[in-house]
């Protein structure tokens, strides 16, 4: 901020303290959990293993499992599902993208645009392809290591796909719900492969020593001789499997709830291998070449380093679940988590107790109205509890999507937003439920919000949408709102906030006619992950680990305690003394509301605690400086960012004195390559403090030495 325009602020609020919030003071605390869980699959190269987790991010090993340690640099989501290599790539999936590593995990980027959103499940690699299955968007292709993706669905109609795999002759795509499909030409088109299937969930599947097996969920083991085109019950029943893996010229198969099962004859016979193995609920198998790795339910991995003769455990690293949904009823307070599954907690997060009549892990959105609770799932619809949450049962009449990741109340009645098939309305509680689309030019919804007369919703591909007559008809209500990706909706007073992917914060007064950017204290191009509010505040939390509030929505945002560093605010919830955070693979926090309040003193309004000027030269060739002056000593961050938000470089970060200071800025990133021209920010930040100024990179001829 210029000195000029500091002047500025300090009149206007000398004039009215309450009209620009100060930051918030104190700390965030963790609660106890809920703790993460569940190790989902495994890959290596010739240096590492790695194993993906339910909400903790990836563990690597570089000594054979000895010891595991996180590598998270450049994740946006911490719920992973599968891993894979191509060359020297490492890639995973996750809730929201595939993410990519050549660096064996040092850092990580998302892999294009086409997959940026999306919950991709399964990722296999062929013929110097790469494969990825998602849910609801169908199959992906990439022939340049994930830089873009091409759709391949013609001839796959399923909504679900669970596993991708390969064989000398076919690529395999299991789905949930639509059984086997196969393809033989590298994706372009797909055929069903279910004959003599038993059941149509594939939960894993493996290609060895020239037979197919493919488990399902509730009807064991099928193997097929002849690529798929028939299916048989294996000889053995293996109960509930979760993943396969060969080493040695033996097969394995990980159970859950009866450990390992081993095959030394092709997988005409089996037993079980699981001395040692003191969890045998397992989620996944993996091998090195060398030893072998299962994941467990609770988070852990164990290792056999003699082919399944004995197992010891090779990693407890704990970690928090990603909470992606918060609400309160009674006395619990409910978190939603990706990949781990619903939890409550009694004591304010105290202690916390996973909800196990809500079977599936993925909860997408929870809403409570006295005893009533609804949450949302990915692919088991909506569950129903009538007793604060203490035991629920699925309530899915009248539903056609099982993907539900928004609610909101309006009146006596309950909407739901699904992620392919619009709105639902009910009119009991939750008991059964009929679809309100006409007039939905998109039926993504990511949020709904509504004030008991107005209904909005949110979408990820189409805007916001506007009705007033309880979703009998909706209209789009667009009109100077930047981005079609809305992210969060909520209503304050007479006006709708709209939290969006790539632009911060928008406001209509309007019902939505028009709208103006409520971005004042906010960083440029932010991902709003989250909205929520009391009755004197509203709350906002980002993608970049930042939770913000306000005291209303024509009003400037304010830090809420120190940010979160690579774990995105996914959601947010007042309740009581506390504002509760649900983080990416970081559980529940809380921060005192008192504390927010406390800093609207008589005589408060303080200025930040720092100026910045704009760099100079502006615009620049290859190199500039930017001034700042610290009016205290503190711990200083000063980073640079692209016009779209993606970090670029950390020109400093560390304590510094009081007084005059200077930077400069060769151009490059952080891995010393020459940016191209175009817009940047530079952001200060010291404590809870935070100021951004634009700059331009004008380049012209080769790089001065």
């Amino acid at each position: 901020m210029g000195r000029k325009r500091l002047l500025t602020v300090a009149i206007l609020l000398s004039l009215s303290c309450w009209i620009q919030p100060q930051s918030a003071q104190a700390d965030w605390e963790a609660t106890s959990g809920p703790a993460g869980s569940r190790l989902r699959s495994f890959t290596c190269d010739e240096n590492n293993v790695y194993a993906a987790t339910g909400g903790g991010g990836i563990l690597v090993t570089d000594n054979g499992g000895d010891s595991w340690s996180f590598r998270n640099n450049g994740l946006t989501s911490h719920d992973l599902k599968c891993l894979t290599t191509l060359g020297d790539t490492i890639f995973v999936s996750g809730d929201d993208n595939v993410f990519r590593s050549t660096d064996q995990g040092d850092s990580g980027e998302p892999c294009g645009v086409e997959l940026a959103g999306k919950y991709t499940k399964t990722l296999v690699a062929s013929g110097g392809l790469l494969f990825a299955g998602t849910y609801v968007q169908g199959a992906f292709r990439s022939s340049d290591r994930g830089d873009s993706w091409k759709s391949i669905n013609n001839g796959l109609p399923a909504k679900y796909i669970y596993w991708l795999a390969k064989d000398e002759a076919y690529l395999y795509a299991g789905t949930y719900l639509d059984g086997m499909f196969r393809s033989n030409d590298q994706g372009e088109t797909w055929s069903p492969a279910n004959n003599g299937l038993g059941e149509l969930n594939i939960m894993a599947m493996i290609s060895f020593e020239g037979r197919l097996y493919a488990s399902t969920l509730w009807s064991g083991v099928f193997v097929s001789e002849n690529h798929g085109g028939q299916w048989a019950p294996l000889e053995t029943s293996l109960p509930s499997i979760k993943g396969f893996a060969s080493l040695g010229g033996d097969l394995y198969a990980a159970s859950h709830g009866s450990g390992v099962y081993k095959s030394t004859d092709s997988g005409h016979s089996w037993t079980t291998v699981n001395t040692g193995l003191t969890e045998t609920q397992l989620w996944s198998i993996g091998t090195d070449g060398v030893n072998l790795y299962v994941g467990v339910s609770s988070g852990h991995i164990y290792r056999s380093v003699n082919q399944g003769g004995n197992w010891t455990l090779s990693c407890n690293s704990p970690f928090r679940a990603s909470i992606g949904a918060m609400t309160a009823s009674g006395a619990n307070l409910i978190a939603g988590s990706r990949g781990a599954g619903l939890f409550s907690s009694a004591d304010e997060g105290a202690t916390w107790g996973r909800v196990t009549s809500v079977w599936t892990v993925e909860i997408r959105a929870v809403i409570a109205d006295g005893p009533l609770v609804l949450a949302g799932t990915d692919m088991l619809g909506i569950f129903r509890s009538v007793n604060n949450g203490d035991s629920f049962g699925q309530s899915n009449t009248g539903l056609t999507s099982a993907w539900i990741q928004a609610f909101t109340l309006c009146g006596d009645f309950v909407f739901a937003g699904s992620r392919e098939e619009g709105v639902f309305l009910s009119t009991n509680d939750g008991v059964s439920w009929t679809p309100k689309n006409e007039g939905l030019g998109s039926v993504n919804i990511n949020a709904l919000a509504s004030d008991g007369v107005r209904l909005f919703a949110g979408t990820a591909d189409g805007g916001v949408y506007f009705s007033e007559d309880l979703g009998e008809s909706w209209i789009a209500v667009n009109n100077d709102l930047p981005t079609d990706h809305v992210t969060a909706l909520l209503i304050a007073g007479d006006s709708i906030l709209a939290g969006t992917a790539d632009e911060g914060i928008y406001v209509s007064s309007d019902n939505g006619a028009s709208w103006n950017s409520a971005n004042q204290g906010l960083p440029p191009q932010t991902h709003i992950r989250c909205l929520a509010a009391n009755a004197s505040y509203l709350f906002a939390g980002t993608a970049a680990g930042n939770v913000f509030f306000s005291h209303g929505p024509d009003d400037g945002w304010a830090s809420v305690g120190d940010a979160f560093p690579d774990k995105a605010v996914m959601s947010l919830w007042p309740s009581g003394d506390g504002l509760y955070a649900g983080l990416s693979g970081g559980g529940v926090w809380e921060y005192p509301l008192s504390e927010i309040s406390g800093v609207l003193t008589d005589d408060g309004c303080a200025l930040p605690p720092f100026m910045v000027g704009q760099n100079h030269p502006n615009p620049f060739v290859s190199r500039t400086a930017i001034a700042y002056t610290m009016e205290r000593p503190g711990y200083v961050g000063l980073q640079i960012f692209d016009a779209s938000g993606r970090f670029v470089l950390r020109l400093f970060e560390g304590e510094q004195v009081a007084g005059e200071h200077l930077a400069r800025w060769d151009g490059r990133d952080f891995r010393g390559r020459r940016m191209p021209s175009g817009r940047y920010f530079y952001c200060l930040h010291l404590d809870q403090f935070e100021e951004s100024r634009e700059m331009l990179l004008l380049r012209s001829g080769p790089d001065p030495a």
